[in-house]
């Protein structure tokens, strides 16, 4: 599997089980609570792409420019995270 693929499904999963799971339970309609947590997501996401990939010299393409995998997996989990994020302030009254 590349690694592109490995980190997708890393922030795939942590985006699903967010926005489905814990953030319904634990946040509610609270945006700092949202913010807080989405933070953490965050960290995690990174956390494990470290891990893997940290000093590897490995390259990931964004289609038109390489980047490495920190700001790979950043800027992919902001993206993907968006739409979630969005249903799900809308979905709980969070937009006024």
């Amino acid at each position: 599997m590349s690694p592109e693929l490995i980190i997708l499904l890393l922030n795939v999963v942590l985006i699903v089980v967010a926005y489905q799971y814990v953030y319904p339970r634990w946040v509610g309609n609270n945006m700092q609570k949202l913010i807080m947590n989405d933070l953490v997501a965050t960290f995690i996401s990174l956390i494990v792409a470290g891990s893997l990939y940290s000093g590897s010299g490995e390259d990931f393409s964004l289609l038109v420019v390489t980047v490495n995998w920190f700001w790979f997996s950043l800027i992919t989990y902001s993206l993907m995270e968006m739409p979630m994020a969005m249903r799900y302030m809308r979905r709980h009254n969070m937009l006024q």
